[in-house]
């Protein structure tokens, strides 16, 4: 009896170790994720709705800020490398997203304060706006009273080439030479948004 069930073990080993030794895929593939495989699931450092491809490459402070030109809100096409000013900060958001609605006050309070020196630049994800598109971001504008000016992403390229994580996500860009001197992935209150813009008057 003992010298079957040691004959049945050994068997049962050594067709382990053939199948290990020939498929070893077999026991590698669970271990393997790809490029776009990204689990972010619990993942609380996150203040948006959707997730941005880890494949891409992450635009980081010291890098060239990509090209802006899309229309604002009166259908006008502007160029943000054109805007006069030594500083811009070029705020992603949306309608749907409360931080980004809770930050406004803010960005608005801060070009009033410093207009000397900060631009801001309001670039809505018009893409993933849920109704009406241009109407419900015009709306939301007109009915805060902001007077700052506001871009239109509708085809969501600027959000990608700017590998937006989450939003609210801001930039801010020096114009002399278009270099990211910030990157602030989350909701800023004033007190944050005022620091760096005490930061900037000494670079």
């Amino acid at each position: 009896m003992k010298r079957n069930i040691l004959a049945s073990v050994l068997i049962i080993v050594l067709i382990g170790i053939v199948v290990y030794t020939n498929f070893p895929g077999l026991f590698n593939q669970a271990d393997n994720s790809g490029p776009n495989e990204f689990n972010v699931t619990g993942d609380t450092s996150v203040d948006g709705e959707y997730i941005t491809a880890p494949n891409l490459e992450i635009l980081k402070e010291g890098m060239t800020a990509p090209d802006i030109v899309l229309e604002n809100l009166q259908g006008e096409e502007l160029n943000v490398k054109n805007i006069e000013s030594n500083f811009v900060f070029v705020n992603f958001w949306a309608t749907w997203c409360q931080p980004c609605l809770k930050e406004m006050p803010d960005l608005q309070k801060i070009e009033q304060e410093y207009n000397d020196i900060v631009q801001v630049v309001a670039v809505n994800a018009t893409n993933v706006e849920s109704r009406h598109k241009n109407d419900v971001v015009k709306d939301y504008i007109t009915d805060g009273g902001y007077d700052f000016t506001v871009l239109l992403d509708k085809e969501g390229k600027i959000y990608e080439q700017y590998s937006i994580i989450n939003l609210p996500t801001t930039f801010i860009v020096r114009q002399s030479d278009q270099q990211i001197v910030k990157r602030i992935n989350g909701m800023m209150t004033y007190e944050q948004m005022e620091q760096y813009v005490k930061e900037l008057q000494t670079k």
